[in-house]
This record gives structure tokens, sequence and C-alpha cells, in this order.
């Protein structure tokens, strides 16, 4: 069972429509060239892309060496570094599909994007928000144990959208360094919402209240309703036309946090939880 559940969220497409924007076209160029249409997996990120768009867009553009793509849904620039899924989940959701994503190489937006520095640089992200997500897991401890050749069939995995191979390592960054499940000392996760900065906190998966009278600890089952408390005390009252998100997914408040992190975290081991509106019926 959670085998199949970590296959269905590994195997989320979202389809997707890339257009040059005809206004960045160069000069001499007679014909607009045709869409590009793809299957994106959610769990990757665009920039997995970017050598197959510059073949099929950048001779239209004929940018210069100071230009860089960047893509955009509507008037919003979007963050190469984020989940795709996230992406679509933060801005697309509603929207009609194929979602229509525009290539651009001219006026990079400065203050809402970051530059992208290659494949290589991403990869050096990538582990390094591995190893951070190990830390509140497990204090680094089975981070560290993994050799070059586990971090490359990692990223190899995920780049190439193989889910044995990148599985084959990251099964073991959700248990402990002896190997055996346990609980986690605290949920790695991201909470976005629209023109707000990112959340994060410390939650661990379970607490535990100690009886006074007789000493013992009676174990409390942390949910997502209450990482949302962590969010805002009133989320109950405040968010009531609201819903959370992750791979497109609504996520009720009782489901435990532990099940939520082994289950639905993207590959970097991080739980990426949107929150946005609820769509109109």
């Amino acid at each position: 069972m959670e085998h199949s559940i970590k296959k269905e969220v590994w195997e989320g497409k979202i389809p997707v429509c890339f257009s040059v924007d005809e206004g960045e076209l160069d000069g001499g160029t007679r014909n607009i060239p045709e869409p590009c249409y793809l299957m994106v997996p959610r769990v990757s990120y665009f920039p997995f892309l970017y050598d197959k768009l510059e073949k099929l867009f950048e001779k239209a553009v004929n940018p210069s060496r100071e230009d860089e793509m960047w893509l955009s849904f509507e008037t919003v620039p979007l963050k190469w570094h984020y989940p795709v899924g996230v992406l679509y989940d933060l801005h697309g959701r509603g929207s009609r599909l194929p979602w229509n994503i525009t290539v651009h190489y001219k006026n990079f937006p400065e203050e809402e994007l970051l530059h992208y520095q290659g494949k290589e640089a991403m990869s050096v992200l990538f582990r390094s928000r591995v190893k951070e997500a190990d830390n509140l897991k497990h204090r680094c401890e089975v981070s560290q144990s993994l050799t070059p050749q586990d971090y490359g069939q990692l990223w190899h995995g995920l780049v190439s959208n193989t889910y044995d191979e990148f599985w084959g390592v990251n099964s073991k960054l959700m248990l402990n360094i002896r190997g055996d499940p346990e609980p986690f000392r605290f949920i790695p996760f991201y909470i976005y919402r629209e023109g707000n900065p990112i959340f994060q906190k410390l939650i661990a998966p379970v607490s535990y209240l100690r009886n006074e009278d007789s000493d013992e600890k009676t174990e409390i089952v942390q949910r997502v309703g209450d990482l949302f408390k962590l969010y805002d005390p009133e989320w109950e009252s405040s968010m009531t036309d609201y819903c959370v998100l992750i791979h497109g997914i609504e996520v009720s408040l009782s489901v435990p946090l532990q099940w939520l992190s082994e289950s639905l975290s993207y590959p970097d081991n991080f739980l990426h939880l949107c929150i946005v509106p609820n769509l109109q019926t």
C-alpha cells in the first residue's frame, strides 16, 4: 500500500504548453515557433527541460550571451527552484489544461527570480536540501552515511524520472541509521501561500504528555491540523475559504504528520504544502 501511494505520487504529471513570448522574437523571424506540449512530472523542476526548450525556441529569439531563459504563467514569473507541482498548485490550479507557460529570454525579473546557474549548481542545491531534511529527521546520521554514488543515483533518478532508481536510495532516508522505522525528530516542511513568505517551524511527529501522579508518558500523535495551528492559531476559523494541497491533493487536517512525511514528501524530503483558495463551484 505504502509503495503504491509513493509510486502514484511519483507518476503524477501536468500537461504543459510552452510558447515563446512573441514580443521577444528576432526581427528577421517570419514564422512563429510552434508551441511545445509536454507531460511534466510534478516532482521535477522546469530547468530539466531548458535544453529541449532552447533547441525549439532559441533560433527564433536569437538571444544575446547576457540573456537568460525564464518562465512565466500569465504575469507571474515562475521560480525555477520550486518543484513543478508546487508552482502549479500555487499559480495554475483552476486554469484550463494544458497549463500555458510562456518562455522568455529578455527582461529577466531580477527582484522576483534567482539566476539559474546550471545543472551542477542545481544538483548541489538539491543535495543540500536532502541533507537539511535529514538533519531535521535524523541529525544528519543517514545522509552522512550515503556515498557520492548514492547521491548521484538520487539525482539521476530524479532527472530521468526513474522511480526505482530514486527510491532505491531515498528509502534509506525514511529510516534511522540502523535501518529501522521510527518517528522523525522533526518534520521537514514548507508552507506556501501566494503573497506571503514561506513558513517553516520545528514540529515533531509525536509529543508526550506526562502524568504527574504516575510519571507515565502518553504519546500524542501530531497531525496536519497541529502543524497549521503553528502557522495560524486561529486557522480553523480564519481559513474557511482555503484548503491545503500537496501534489494537487487536498489534505485532511486529521492526517498524521509522520505518515504524510514518509508518503507524500517531494524528492528533497520536504513536505511542500500550499494554502490556496477553494475553487468556486
